[in-house]
């Protein structure tokens, strides 16, 4: 078994095998917590306005969204997971819409399936590609806005790696790493500190996101 980590938008459009999705900040966290919280399905889209008229043509979907970390206006919901851990999702439908966490989803083309994984789900993921045990795995570490990289992308990709193949990790010291990096800094300026906490929590959920392209639709693996 081959793990590669891939940075980045063009890194999640080069991804091949099973690939994962890291968006730590914030929209893996988000993901996991809507189907933690029962929702049925989440379609992720790239663009704003697709998902506008998404929601246009499916009122009772729930549109969660974030531009420059922000919710766009019209949007039911920001990009939260700390708020959506809080929510009733029972059997919702979602959209949802970031600045990188659904840009790579839908650009990882070439891969043969699709995770969405942070620090939450680690545990869970790890067990599911190694009883696959692919021939190649893809880290994608989506980076700030899918176009630079992104301190806690990059380190959630090689810690996952690391337990990928069981070297010994120190997750202390990594999210020690995280706290003083430029996306810590950025959640503390939005008044965001709950999902910056939120979002550095280890193995705190079984559940693997999976993409998929026939339905367009992330569901509970």
């Amino acid at each position: 078994m081959e793990v590669k980590i891939k940075s980045c938008l063009a890194g999640a459009k080069e991804a091949e095998g099973i690939s994962v999705i890291i968006d730590v900040f914030r929209a893996s966290n988000t993901i996991i917590a809507c189907i933690n919280q029962g929702a049925g399905f989440i379609i992720p889209v790239g663009d704003l306005n697709e998902a506008y008229s998404i929601k246009k043509q499916n009122p009772n979907y729930l549109l969660f969204g974030e531009r420059k970390g922000l919710p766009p206006k019209g949007v039911d919901y920001g990009n939260s997971p700390a708020i959506t851990s809080k929510l009733d999702l029972r059997n919702k439908k979602i959209i949802i819409t970031t600045s990188a966490g659904s840009q790579g989803i839908v650009n990882a083309k070439k891969s043969d399936e699709i995770l969405i994984g942070s620090f939450a789900n680690v545990k869970a993921i790890v067990n599911y590609i190694k009883n696959k045990y692919p021939k190649t795995v893809s880290l994608v570490a989506i980076g700030f806005e899918s176009y630079k990289k992104a301190e806690e992308d990059e380190l959630c990709a090689k810690y996952l790696k690391e337990q990928l193949l069981g070297i010994k990790s120190n997750f202390k010291k990594i999210k020690q790493e995280i706290l003083k990096c430029d996306g810590a800094d950025r959640l503390r300026k939005l008044n965001q500190k709950e999902d910056l906490e939120f979002s550095l929590k280890l193995d705190i959920s079984s559940i693997i996101p999976r993409y998929d392209r026939n339905s367009k639709r992330i569901i509970k693996v």
